[in-house]
Formats: structure tokens, sequence, C-alpha cells
């Protein structure tokens, strides 16, 4: 070997300070690679000290953790429940106990050559005088741990590497970040899945010097085995999240089986005799078995909002585990019982609903089970969802904007990313720039907006599109202002919406071309837009036709519009008198409004139906209407327009046309009505089309 490799240590001593004294170590994963993990573990191993892969058995942990909240969070995502131990660590000495040098031991070196020909050489280990041993062993400072009956440290990994680099135990009070106290689970509190019981503390080798030794290393390669194979055997939960590191299993859903009780099956006499015929007269939808939402009304105000609430959560949790096709089963169900204008009483209502299958029903059963009061029942299988720590996680990084159900499962478990906090201080430099005002903004942006605030931002943008394009006072309401419609939820009914979406639109074409980039030129110098997340020009950079058809779906995806995703702040504020008695000594207040999310959609006025109608209805139904014109019609509908499949030709439904009595009307409202009766999916007001 080369002499400028520095000598290895003895196994079990670093300096001249021994390891097997320490209590059992174990590493958090959180925001460690699973290289970084396996290396920590080779070095703690390496070194001789009693590393174990159960969380339940170790007294240190470390990790890389900084605050004292996440601290606990960790400890009890691994099953260990604690609370913060009030007794400092300059307690009474009677209560400490010395890490003290363990006698001279035998340890087994294994040079290159002798390890190639599988022999071992027997070396004694001793204790020498700093002036005649090669390697000079290091004077070792007072190493004092609390005692740690009942209690256990979270302590940074950067005093391990203190202690890896200087060779010697380092002072371990200025790098604990938590003292806890053990206390029993809290009544009611979930219990992420623990390491298996089987897999217990990893000590120094202390065979004898006639049997076989293995290294350090391969007793952790063999451990870790033990221990993936241990969690391997275990059925009826989820796999260990510290545990699915070593797997390199990023993505497993949790799997959450119908608990009893179960739907139940029925004779066909029992059938007869049940509350069947009590069941009331089912719509017409129902009775023909009409799959497509767009087809029937769904009101705001639904009579099985509850139970729909809790499917909602399940829907979720395929969201994020990136089950699309349990998002769209799931989906469809929840429309079908959003339409149903009765409050279910019965599984048999549910099996006669089209897209609701005996799943659903058998949540019913589940759901009414709870309780007998309609107000305090649950979906069991939602509350455990509920209670998933991975989930409770992901379903926070998935509430950044800009943020996927993908980019969310990636940060938690590839990075080990769980809150916000973690995001900024371990991944703020590999977020892209929208992401990185989602984080900025986050709280703000999930604070939602009152209809009154809705309307006043519209106006506000009208106001400035007016002045973008020149437009007059007298010409303010006429056929020759700007027309803004608010769209969303806010068209659809909602009090409190969590964005305000705006389509604005000019009968003359040449108007609308760019008007985009004036319009947020304009709120920009006016200081009402803050940060511009996107803008896109792609109608007017096509000559703002329809959407060409290519033979799939074709183009740029269902919304192609030029449009602007903005970042609202209203620049008007009051100073207070103390400070505007006198401005130039007063410093520069911070304008205190909540900044909102605004969208702004431009559509020519020759399409402006498809544009209201593709930004009016909920999830399901837009994605109904393209269902319905694809396979019912042969036509391909979107925002920008609607065209044949077959030749590619636009179809228009909107023109107005001369009829009996005189011209038909021409505003943006006659636009849409006439598109829905011409998709032949029939006219319904907006606040009729609350899917999902």
């Amino acid at each position: 070997m080369s002499s400028d490799l520095p000598t290895p240590p003895e196994t079990g001593r670093v300096g001249s300070m021994s390891l097997r004294a320490l209590p059992p170590i174990y590493i958090l994963p959180a925001h460690l690679t699973l290289d970084e993990l396996h290396e920590f573990e080779d070095e703690v191993i390496e070194l001789g000290a009693p590393f174990t892969y159960d969380a339940k058995e170790a007294k240190i942990f470390l990790g890389k953790v900084e605050r004292k909240t996440r601290a606990a969070f960790e400890l009890r995502s691994k099953g260990v429940w604690t609370e913060e131990n009030i007794v400092k660590m300059e307690e009474p000495a009677r209560k400490r106990r010395r890490v003290t040098p363990a006698p001279p031991t035998e340890v087994v070196i294994i040079s290159d050559d002798e390890s190639e020909a599988g022999e071992h050489v027997n070396v004694k280990a001793k204790e020498t005088n700093a002036a005649t041993s090669s390697r000079r062993p290091l004077r070792e400072e007072d190493f004092v741990l609390p005692d740690l009956h009942n209690r256990v440290l979270v302590v940074k990994l950067a005093w391990w590497d203190e202690c890896f680099r200087h060779r010697r135990l380092r002072p371990i009070e200025p790098f604990i970040v938590y003292d806890g106290r053990l206390i029993p689970k809290p009544d009611g509190e979930s219990t992420p899945t623990s390491s298996p019981s089987s897999v217990r503390t990893q000590r120094p080798d202390t065979t004898s010097n006639n049997e076989h030794t293995s290294s350090p290393l391969q007793q952790n390669i063999l451990a870790r085995a033990k221990a993936d194979a241990e969690v391997v055997k275990e059925k009826g939960h989820p796999v260990a999240f510290q545990h699915r590191r070593r797997f390199k299993q990023q993505n497993p859903p949790p799997v959450y089986g119908s608990l009893i009780p179960k739907l139940k099956r029925m004779t066909t006499s029992e059938f007869e005799e049940c509350d069947a015929k009590a069941l009331p007269e089912p719509p017409d939808w129902v009775k023909n078995h009409s799959m497509y939402c767009c087809l029937r009304s769904t009101p705001m105000n639904q009579p099985n909002h509850r139970f729909i609430s809790e499917l909602q959560k399940i829907k979720l949790s395929r969201i994020l585990t990136l089950d699309q096709i349990g998002v769209r089963a799931y989906s469809t169900s929840i429309a079908s019982l959003a339409a149903y204008p009765y409050l279910i009483r019965s599984p048999l209502e549910i099996m006669r609903l089209p897209g609701c299958d005996e799943r659903i029903a058998t949540h019913f059963s589940e759901y009414k089970a709870t309780s007998p009061s309609e107000s305090e029942r649950y979906l069991p299988v939602a509350r455990k969802l509920d209670e998933d720590e991975n989930l409770q996680c992901l379903k926070i990084l998935y509430d950044i904007w800009g943020c996927g159900a993908d980019t969310a499962r990636k940060m938690y478990f590839t990075y080990g990313w769980k809150d916000i906090d973690d995001v900024v201080q371990f991944g703020w430099n590999t977020l892209n720039r929208a992401q990185q005002i989602g984080v900025k903004y986050y709280d703000e942006f999930k604070t939602t907006i009152p209809r009154k605030e809705v309307e006043e931002i519209t106006e506000i943008a009208k106001q400035h599109a007016r002045k973008a394009r020149g437009i007059k006072p007298h010409q303010y309401d006429t056929d020759e202002d700007i027309v803004a419609v608010i769209v969303g939820g806010y068209r659809r009914g909602k009090e409190q919406s969590g964005d305000v979406d705006m389509i604005l639109s000019h009968r003359d074409e040449n108007v609308t071309r760019n008007l985009i980039v004036d319009v947020v030129s304009e709120l920009e110098e006016s200081s009402y837009i803050t940060h511009t997340l996107t803008l896109n020009t792609t109608t007017t950079k096509r000559g703002q036709q329809t959407l060409p058809y290519t033979g799939g779906d074709g183009g740029h995806g269902f919304d192609s519009l030029d449009k602007a995703l903005c970042v609202w702040q209203d620049p008007n504020f009051e100073i207070p008198p103390s400070e505007a008695a006198d401005p130039d000594s007063a410093p520069v207040m911070k304008n205190p409004n909540i900044h909102r999310r605004v969208d702004i959609i431009i559509s020519p006025w020759r399409t402006v139906g498809c544009a209201v109608l593709g930004w009016s209805g909920a999830t399901t139904f837009e994605r109904d209407i393209r269902r319905w014109c694809k396979r019912e019609k042969g036509w391909k509908f979107d925002s920008s327009g609607v065209r044949d499949r077959r030749d590619g030709l636009v179809l228009d439904f909107e023109t107005p046309r001369k009829g009996k009595e005189g011209m038909e009307g021409d505003t943006w409202l006659d636009r849409e009505k006439r598109l829905m009766d011409g998709l032949g999916i029939g006219w319904r007001p907006a606040t009729e089309r609350c899917t999902s």
C-alpha cells in the first residue's frame, strides 16, 4: 500500500478512546441520499460503535436536523414518542457517566496480500507511549454523556464528522439538537410502522482467534441484508420509510383495504322485500345510464357532500401516489354522486348510479356504520389516509405552486424534504423561479379570495387593458369595449376562490393580438403584478386561429390560449399618521396587502364561447366535454375552438344567425349557449357544472 494513505483506525477504537461503551446509535435518513446513508453506517460500524437498525433500541440519533420540533417529528415517525427533557446537560455529576478507555483488545488486521489468499494474521493491539508508537495516541478530553435511562439524544451529524476527522471522541454537548424523554404513545395518535423487532444492535465482533472473523464492512452489508429481508417478510402494511431507502423503492403507494362492514349480499327474495320500492325515482340520466357528466346538472350545494368529501380524500391519495387510473375512477364516481339530487340512504342507490360500483357502495356501508348521525359519520379508509404521515408531507409539498405530484414525490422520497422549511434549507437553489415564488408565498396563496375582491381585481385588469389599447370612456360598455369575463370557481358560485381566472376579449382581432403582453406590462408598471410566473402568446403566434388538429390529441394541450399566470398585490395601502406626517424621516413601509394568484386569459372574439366554456366548468366536467366530442361526435374541442377529427376543418357553432325574430345576440354568453347546443350537450348555467 502507498505510504501516503492514512492508516486505518483500530476497530472499536478512536485514538485512545474505545467506542464500545457508547450507547446504541441510529442514523436518521432525512436529507441523506442512499449512498450517504450507507457511507455513514459504514463509518459507524468501522469505528466499532454499536449501531442499530431498530430506532426503538437507539439512545443517540445522528442526522441532518437543525430544529427541535423537526427532531421530535423524526423520532415520532420512527415510532419513538418523546417530550423535551427540561433537565439540561449541566446536571449533577452522579447522574452522568464517563466513557472510559477499554482495556487493550485483540483485533484482526488483514493485509492486502493475505486477504487475497484468504489468510488472517492475529495482531495484539497494545497501548504504546507516544515516543515509541508509529501512531501517536491522542489524549482525549473528558467525554461525558448524561444518564440516558428513559432518554434519547438527537445529535447533528457534524459531531460524528468531527470525531472521524480527529480520530477521537469530541464533546457532544455543542451538537445536541434535541434532548427527549421517552413517553408512551398518546391515545388517539397513529404510530408509523417501525422496524422489525428482530433487528438487533450491531456491536464489534468478539470471536476468538481461531474463528473466522469478518470485516466491519462485511458485517454491515450482512446486517443490512438481514434487515431488508425481515422487512420483506412483513405483510399487511406499507414498507417502513427508513427501509424503503435501502430497497431504493422510492414510490410505493400506501395500501389501505376496505374495512368491515362489507357490502351485504342479498338474495333475490330479500331484495324484493327491502327498501328498493321506497327508493326515490331516479333522474333520467340515471335511467339512461349516462356516463358523461357534461350531460347532467351538478349544483354547488350537494345533499351528499359529506360522503363526497371523504371520497375526495381517497382521490387525493391516488393523485399523490401517481395512480392515474384510480384518480379517473374516483373522479367519475364523485361526479355521479354530486349530481344525484337526493340524500343517499342505501348502498342500492349507489349501485344504480353510472360510474359507481360495488367498491363505492361498500365505502358507503362503512361510512354509514360509523354513526347514526349524518354529521358525525366518517369513512375509516379516509381517516387512515388522514393519519398517514407520508401523505401528509406529500400534501404539503404538492400544495406548492408549480409542484405537481411527481415533483412532490421526488422532493419527499428522493431528497427527504418533509415541509416548506426543508425545501428552503436544503433545496432552494434546485427550484425553478415559479416554484421559489410558490414557496415564498405559500401561506398567502392558500388564503382564499372573497367574491368582492375577485370582482375588484378583474375590474382593475379590464381598466389597464382599456389603457393598453386606447379605449376611450365614450366607448365603454359598447361593442368597441374590452370584454372581461370572470370564470373558474367564481362563475360556478363559490363564495371563496383559490385564485382569480378572467378572460379578456374584443370583437376586433387586432385588439386581442398580443394584448396579453401589453396588459401585463401596464399592470407591472402600476405595481399590481409583482411577479409573472408564466406568459404565453401561443394564440397570437398562430394568427389567433383554432389549434390545429394533427391526428392525435395534438397541439399544446387542452388550454392553448394567450395567457399570463401572475402574482397580484394591491399597491395601495394606508400609511400610519405618524409616518405620513414626516415622510422624509420615516422608513419605507412594506406593503402589507396579501399576494394573490391571478390568471389572465386572452381569447379572440370568434371563439370566445369555447374559451369561456373551457374555463368555467370543474375538472371532470371539462374532461367529459372532450370525451363526448371525441367519442360521440368525432370532433376535437379545446378552449381555442372545435375541429373535425376526420378532415381537420374548423366547426363554427358561435356565429350569430338570422332567425325569424331577427339577428341572434352576440354577447359572450350568447356564444357560449350556441356552442353548447351545437356540441349536443345542451345549455346549463355554470352553477350547474360543479363536478370536481
